[in-house]
This record gives structure tokens, sequence and C-alpha cells, in this order.
């Protein structure tokens, strides 16, 4: 999903280009479902799009 889809989701508002809100949320979820946050093998960053869990 992009970030866009995901903030106008869970915040049922417009998304603010530059808005840093969905990163430090995911950053936060990682931290706390990753073995190793570093080296991600659930929650995917996709460069400059959004996110996306893997299977």
């Amino acid at each position: 999903m992009t970030k866009e889809q995901i903030y106008e989701a869970v915040w049922e508002e417009s998304y603010i280009e530059g808005d840093k809100t969905i990163m430090v949320h995911i950053r936060h979820i990682s931290q706390k479902l990753e073995i190793d946050p570093g080296n991600p093998a659930i929650i995917e960053t996709i460069r400059g799009l959004g996110y996306r869990v893997k299977s």
C-alpha cells in the first residue's frame, strides 16, 4: 500500500506530502513485530512508494 492509502484509511483525512506520520508508526510496529528490525521479515518498505507485508 502507498503511504497515502494507509494514511487516508487510518485517519480518514487527505495525506499531506512530506508527512512522516506513517514512517514513524511503521517503525514502531516493526520494532514490536520483527525479530531483527534492521532486517525485516514481515513489513517491507518499498522505497518511494509505501509498504507491504511479506507473505
